[in-house]
C-alpha cells in the first residue's frame, strides 16, 4: 500500500532527502539515461526558478482541497486538510473526508520512517527510510526532494502546457517502469511569478493525476505561508494512539499512498 497523500504532498514542498548517491564497488551500474530532451528555453527557465524557489525554503505549510474520483463507479469523495514540510526530510498532513470525520489520513514523516495513520480502520502503518540518506521508493518524495531541473527532464517527459497572468503549468509524463505504476499523466499547475503570486512564485498550487486504472485526484494548495518561525522537529514526532493497531509495512520499500489525476485539459486554479 502507498500513503496515499503523503507521496503528492511530498512531491510538491522540496524535503531534502539525499537523491544522488555515489555507485557502490561491485554492484552494477545504472543503465545509462535516455538521451536528453530538446531544449526548450522557456520550460528550462521555468523549471530553473522552481528548483532555486524549493532550494530557498526552509519550511512551508499549505491548506489543501482534494477530490478522489472512482471512474468505474462514477464516484467522487471531497477531502480537505493541510500540509507542513520543513527541511531536511520532515512532514505532517492530514486529509478528511468532507462527508464523515472520522474517515481520515494522517501522514507523518520525522526523518526516520513516515506513520500513515487511518481513521476508519484505525491502524497505524510504519514506514521506515533508509539509512545515510538513500532515496526513498517514492515518487513523489522522488520529485521535489533535492531532484534538479536536469533530472527532472531525464526521468520525466515534462513540456510547458501554459502560462498565463497567475500560473505555470506543466504537462508530465512518466518514463520508467515504477513510475508508470504510479501515474499515466500528470498536470502540475505552480504559482506564476506575475504581480498577484509573486510572493508564491514556483510554490504548488494544483496538481491533476491520472492513475494507472483511470482513477482521478485534483489537489488544490492554497493559502501557503514560507518559513514560519518556531517550527520545529518536535512538530513531527510520532503520536501514538491507544486505540490504533500499531503495524510495521511490508519490509520491502513499496509504494507509499498514492495519488490521482483527472484526463483531459488543464485544470483551473482558482485564481487567488
Amino acid at each position: 500500500m502507498r500513503a496515499a497523500g503523503f507521496t503528492l504532498a511530498a512531491m510538491l514542498i522540496a524535503v531534502s532527502v539525499g537523491l544522488a548517491q555515489p555507485a557502490v564497488p561491485g554492484q552494477p551500474l545504472p543503465p545509462p539515461a535516455p538521451p536528453a530532451p530538446k531544449a526548450d528555453p522557456k520550460l528550462d527557465g521555468h523549471l530553473a526558478e522552481w528548483e532555486k524557489k524549493m532550494v530557498s525554503v526552509n519550511n512551508l505549510f499549505a491548506e489543501i482541497t482534494l477530490k478522489r474520483t472512482d471512474t468505474l463507479r462514477k464516484q467522487d469523495k471531497q477531502y480537505t486538510g493541510s500540509v507542513l514540510c520543513m527541511k531536511p526530510n520532515f512532514a505532517r498532513m492530514r486529509l478528511t473526508y468532507t462527508a464523515n470525520d472520522k474517515d481520515y489520513e494522517t501522514f507523518i514523516c520525522n526523518g526516520k520512517a513516515v506513520y500513515h495513520y487511518a481513521g476508519l480502520e484505525k491502524t497505524i502503518t510504519e514506514f521506515k527510510l533508509p539509512e545515510k540518506g538513500a532515496g526513498v521508493d517514492n515518487l513523489m518524495l522522488d520529485f521535489l526532494a533535492g531532484m534538479k531541473a536536469k533530472d527532472v527532464k531525464e526521468r520525466f517527459e515534462i513540456t510547458l502546457f501554459k502560462t498565463d497572468e497567475h500560473y505555470v503549468y506543466f504537462d508530465i509524463k512518466p518514463r520508467l517502469g515504477k513510475d508508470q505504476r504510479e501515474f499515466k499523466h500528470m498536470r502540475l499547475a505552480l504559482y506564476g511569478p506575475g504581480p498577484k503570486t509573486a510572493k508564491f512564485a514556483y510554490l504548488p498550487a494544483q496538481v491533476y493525476m491520472l492513475k494507472p486504472n483511470d482513477d482521478v485526484e485534483q489537489w488544490s494548495f492554497t493559502n501557503p505561508r514560507l518559513d514560519i518561525p518556531g517550527v520545529a522537529a518536535k512538530e513531527f514526532a510520532f503520536v501514538p494512539i491507544k486505540e490504533f493497531k500499531f503495524q510495521q509495512a511490508p519490509p520491502q520499500p513499496g509504494p507509499m499512498p498514492k495519488a490521482p489525476v483527472p484526463p483531459g485539459g488543464a485544470v483551473r486554479p482558482g485564481k487567488p
